[in-house]
């Protein structure tokens, strides 16, 4: 074997005899493959859950089922992942259902390490060469905020891994389905079926996740893709047992499962699995550092839907943007713009064209009183990140999305001012 011929290859081993695992494993790690052990089914889809294997070697016979249906759902999520079957007894029927479902090879016990390795270096040789999917090297996330940069942390690991379920968690039009939608586009599911069901709505839940039959419905539908559940938590414990149960029973082919809810104390079995992955969303008034960024972006949209070409906000109306609580949250914002853009030819959005309610308390951030420049209000923000970022520059400047160089250089053209309008003031 050449030196580098097994680099980063992962082997699943999955043997309820403890002599024969280790043998197995020992026998693989002295010739350079990574072993990923396991003792039963369950441990077994539990462990090539958290990374695609490159090679199965898998015993027919185990406590929890046997080897050729754990192999059909390791290839119902890996169609082109080559396996081994490990048999003690040499049965011609369940070697043939094992090698339609899709084993390169069988060994028979007790096992020879040469003969291993063999099987292994030929198994591994017939394996397509690995393609890694194309996806967004960032989330589509909108927003400068400090929350948001944690937000889109949180959902770019949570994209990278191969997480069963998350629950997202805030209140009504924070952008949930939003960001469920981001954490399915960055992910490695991106090209499989991003399906949605409204928990609160549906007439018959149970019949639209598992079919009428049992076998189909939206669970099926979303195979290898995401099903968001909105409003998990007004699913029947009953049915979000079952649906428990089936993810369980098909971990291999299951579509990640995104609940969404508003409320923080929400409970039932399947939301508390969810929770395990929590990902909490704080109010518009909570990050208003997001305000400008999705306005200028539902703005943006407005303007290709209409054909219309918009050139931003007057200083005066981005003050204004500012000042509003939206109590709606990111919906509110994303519907005034809409209906404000539907209204206009094109070109720059002014104040008075912004029919806004009573504006909610100002953030800790905004200078109080009479409209203020923008750049005041820019400052004054840039402040708030900084502090937000325990005085990092180079962290304040990743959470305002601009080079650190660019926030030096701001910061010594704002202290140059400062000093030349104290010398003229003194």
């Amino acid at each position: 074997m050449r030196p580098n011929e097994s680099q980063s290859a992962r082997i699943l081993v999955v043997d309820d005899d403890a002599v024969v695992r280790r043998m197995l494993s020992d026998t693989l790690g002295r010739a350079g493959y990574a072993v990923a052990p396991a003792s039963s089914t369950t441990e077994a889809l539990r462990v090539a859950a958290d990374e695609e294997p490159a090679l199965a070697i898998v015993d027919l016979v185990l406590p929890d089922g046997d080897g050729i249906e754990l192999l059909g759902q390791l290839r119902a999520a890996w169609p082109t992942l080559p396996a081994l079957v490990v048999t003690a007894y040499v049965e011609p029927r369940s070697i043939v259902e094992a090698m339609r479902r899709g084993a390169h090879d069988y060994l028979s016990k007790p096992l020879d390490p040469d003969v291993l390795l063999s099987a292994c270096r030929a198994a591994l040789a017939r394996r397509p060469a690995m393609k890694a999917p194309a996806r967004p090297t960032e989330l589509p996330i909108v927003g400068a905020s400090a929350e948001t940069a944690r937000l889109r942390e949180t959902l770019s690991r949570l994209a990278r891994t191969r997480a069963g379920g998350v629950l997202i968690v805030g209140d009504a039009g924070v952008g949930k389905t939003w960001l469920a939608g981001a954490l399915h586009a960055g992910s490695h599911r991106h090209h499989a079926p991003c399906l949605l069901l409204d928990c609160g709505r549906a007439f018959a839940p149970a019949v639209a996740l598992f079919g009428a039959d049992g076998n189909g419905g939206l669970l099926t539908a979303a195979a290898g893709g995401t099903l968001i559940l909105d409003d998990v938590e007004r699913l029947a414990p009953d049915v979000q047992a079952a649906l428990l149960d089936w993810l369980e029973k098909n971990r291999g082919a299951a579509p990640l499962v995104v609940g969404l809810t508003t409320r923080a104390a929400a409970d039932g079995p399947l939301v508390a699995w969810l929770g395990r992955a929590r990902v909490p969303v704080p109010s518009l008034c909570e990050r208003t550092g997001d305000i400008l960024p999705l306005a200028r972006h539902f703005l943006t949209q407005a303007g290709a839907l209409h054909e219309r070409t918009f050139a931003g906000f007057t200083p005066d109306a981005e003050h204004r943007l500012l000042g509003h609580g939206w109590p709606g949250n990111v919906r509110e914002l994303q519907e005034t713009i809409a209906r404000i853009a539907d209204g206009l030819a094109g070109g720059v959005v002014r104040g008075e064209q912004l029919a806004l309610a009573t504006p909610g308390p100002a953030p800790a951030w905004m200078p109080i009183g009479d409209p203020r420049p923008l750049k005041d209000i820019e400052d004054a923000y840039i402040d708030h990140v900084i502090t937000l970022a325990g005085g990092n520059k180079t962290r304040a400047a990743q959470l305002l999305g601009i080079a650190r160089e660019t926030l030096r250089t701001r910061m010594i053209a704002r202290n140059a001012e400062s000093h030349v309008s104290g010398g003229r003031t003194a």
